[in-house]
């Protein structure tokens, strides 16, 4: 997967999220606009309905999930190139309590904006697991400067 992101300002999904059953079309905004780690995920289908998606890499280096080819057809995904890949957040009080979905992660066709959550069956990935223990280490040494 790439870890370069694009802007897709909506995102149409092959399915639904896990527990939303009737959330197919989101909008992808950044949080800021040189941001290009950080995501508001928001439900065109659903009023209210939000979440913070994030690229796993900067956070999880070695983050290297399997898609099954079922996903990769159902996105119309021929290479890496063609995908980008994004983890939901649970968002804490500060970044020691914020924790990433690696469990369940979203997968976007960056050509097509069609998008699904797929559930990873190997590769023993964590549905919380903490920001702050795999951040950029020039981010950590960074904040304990501060």
């Amino acid at each position: 997967m790439t870890a370069t992101l694009v802007d897709l300002p909506t995102l149409d999904f092959a399915g639904n999220l896990i527990g939303f059953p009737h959330a197919h079309r989101f909008a992808l905004v950044r949080v800021a606009p040189d941001n290009e780690v950080l995501f508001r995920l928001t439900c065109l289908d659903i009023e209210g309905l939000e979440f913070v998606a994030a690229a796993p890499y900067p956070f999880f280096a070695d983050y290297a999930p399997e898609i099954d080819d079922a996903t990769a057809e159902r996105l119309e995904i021929e290479s890496a190139d063609d995908a980008m890949l994004l983890v939901l957040l649970t968002v804490g009080p500060d970044l020691a309590s914020t924790t990433a979905n690696l469990f369940a992660p979203i997968v976007v066709n960056v050509h097509t904006r069609r998008a699904a959550q797929v559930t990873l069956v190997s590769g023993g990935y964590s549905l919380k697991a903490p920001l702050a223990d795999h951040s950029d280490p020039r981010q950590r040494a960074a904040q304990q400067a501060s």
